[in-house]
């Protein structure tokens, strides 16, 4: 089903309101990183390392990009949950750290495609139709990037350029096994506290950095858990797939280096690199330059002072900026808590309700609530049953007064406020496992008016369950995911529309109930198990078919 337009930004509406004189960027704070290690199952190093400037003193040919190469590598190593790496090493790093007093949590990339929507002077190349999903927690708005593809191969007859293998030439890997290194910095902007996370080429070696370091991140990391096949750190003290290892050492902020390539013919004025450099806050450049592949040597270059000369010159843009980015945490909020911002060129941005599952697993949710230790527990006593209890705000609930004027002061109107916003799936997660209580449920939904299912039918219902089940795509050999919540969400319809009789076939009301039951990787057990005891309830059930519900 397609997602509902909930509001449209337009270019020229945005204006430079914000408070802040000047738009600067201030109170930079390196926060932690980490490296993707090539191993079969997800896996980062913890503080990891960049790969260090090796340059050759010769002019050197280069053979052209060639292979599979990471467009998004956070998104394609770990689907789950690409922002995960971010808060899970952030909090190795810093155990402390206070999230609720962030306001914006991003990649570096998404405020670069902002940024060349508002001006795409300000970062030529960069304003390509563009998609990044929102959701808000809280007051912080976490933004991620939503790529079309998180990976793309070169073949040997294609031509890309020659950035790829020139990485690769003149850098040596700190990390064994390391796919790319990941920084994690905290600043001001404006009035908005940020946390960004980029990925870094390299970083220029110094006496501090190469002599021997006293790291208590790694001691720690080593005094849990020792794993002798890597002969690194690994801990893994939360319910999660992905695997953390210590290794690699913390190179400062003022080490880390970007590197572009290009031909000697197409020379790279800093204006075109100033707003990538400007958002990361990296101080050190190498603009290489070859013919046909042959590159001179490349030199490294502070370009500090022509990055915060581009600031000052770009104020408005940047105010403006600030700008539009309250104003889609500001809409996320006020629609449930997740939207989808979309650009397909011209000069608008679009704003969807977002059918996409959570952004973090359950656990870091918790990060928002630990400031009352009490209610953390119990929180965390929930998670094995797959159950949030309502006081976990996700930025998606309404205040209890708002609450009771959408849905009354009944004893399902904060429950009901909650599935509206986040999906109808919620309601199974924290209904008791009681049919009556559905009954009393489904009743409360009738008398508010509330249109669970949307003019779907039967069969409209059973084609948004089927798009939860897992595909193979044989050309590309990869598993294609589900939409599992999606599907979750038409279970209850599915449920609402058996339990007020509003399906007439019999025999159409039991294949669907049959695949909730008969699918247990989408479906939860208390999914399951409510929804064919509403079958069984309100229409009559055969032999055969009960056998086939018991298989």
């Amino acid at each position: 089903m397609t997602s509902r337009t909930v509001a449209e930004i337009n270019r020229s509406d945005i204006e430079d309101c914000s408070p802040c004189t000047p738009a600067s960027i201030t109170d930079v704070r390196h926060l932690s990183s980490y490296n993707w290690i090539e191993r079969p199952t997800a896996t980062i190093a913890v503080p990891g390392s960049p790969p260090r400037w090796s340059a050759p003193r010769t002019s050197k040919q280069l053979q052209k990009d060639s292979g599979l190469y990471y467009i998004n590598q956070n998104e394609a190593r770990y689907p789950e949950s690409s922002l995960e790496p971010l808060f899970r090493a952030l909090y190795l790093t810093h155990p402390a750290f206070d999230v609720c007093s962030i306001d914006v949590v991003t990649d570096r990339n998404n405020i670069r495609k902002l940024l060349a929507f508002i001006n795409s002077d300000l970062d030529p190349g960069n304003l390509e139709p563009f998609t990044i999903a929102v959701e808000v927690i809280g007051t912080t708005a976490l933004f991620l990037r939503d790529e079309a593809a998180v990976t793309r191969y070169i073949a040997p007859n294609e031509f890309r350029g020659f950035g790829h293998k020139f990485e690769e030439e003149y850098t040596v890997n700190q990390v064994n096994d390391s796919t790319g290194h990941h920084r994690i910095i905290a600043y001001r902007f404006c009035d908005l506290e940020f946390v960004v996370r980029y990925e870094a080429d390299g970083y220029v070696a110094t006496d501090q950095i190469e002599g021997p370091q006293d790291d208590p991140l790694l001691d720690s990391m080593r005094d849990l858990s020792l794993s002798s096949a890597t002969g690194a750190s690994s801990v893994n003290p939360v319910p999660s797939k992905l695997v953390i290892t210590g290794e690699g050492r913390v190179v400062p902020p003022e080490s880390i280096l970007e590197i572009k390539t290009r031909a000697i013919s197409r020379h790279l004025p800093i204006e075109d690199v100033a707003a990538q450099l400007w958002v990361s806050q990296t101080s050190k450049l190498v603009r290489a330059y070859h013919y046909r592949g042959k590159f001179e040597v490349p030199q490294v270059e502070n370009v500090e002072a022509q990055v915060k000369r581009w600031e000052e010159l770009n104020q408005n843009d940047l105010k403006r900026l600030a700008s539009l980015i309250k104003t889609i945490s500001n809409l996320a909020k006020q629609y449930g808590g997740k939207v989808t911002v979309k650009y397909d060129g011209g000069s608008k941005l679009s704003l969807y309700q977002s059918e996409k599952g959570d952004m973090l697993p359950h656990f870091l949710y918790y990060k928002w609530e630990e400031n009352g230790n009490t209610q953390a527990k119990t929180t965390a006593s929930k998670q094995a049953e797959g159950i949030l209890p309502d006081t976990v705000d996700r930025g998606q609930g309404k205040t209890t007064e708002m609450t009771k004027a959408r849905y009354g002061d009944g004893s399902y109107s904060e429950m009901i406020s909650y599935g509206v916003d986040n999906g109808f799936r919620q309601f199974f997660r924290r209904m008791p496992m009681e049919l009556s209580q559905y009954h009393l449920l489904c009743d409360t939904l009738d008398s508010l008016a509330i249109d669970v299912t949307e003019g779907r039918t039967i069969r409209d219902i059973m084609y948004d369950m089927r798009k939860g089940k897992d595909d193979w795509d044989p050309e590309e050999g990869t598993e294609i995911r589900g939409q599992k919540d999606i599907a979750r969400d038409s279970a209850f319809r599915l449920l609402y529309m058996l339990m007020q009789s509003h399906v007439v076939d019999t025999n159409m009301a039991y294949n669907a109930v049959l695949f909730v039951v008969s699918h247990h990787r989408i479906f939860q057990p208390r999914t399951r198990k409510i929804v064919r005891e509403a079958l069984e309830e309100n229409y009559l059930v055969l032999a055969k078919q009960q056998a086939g519900l018991n298989k």
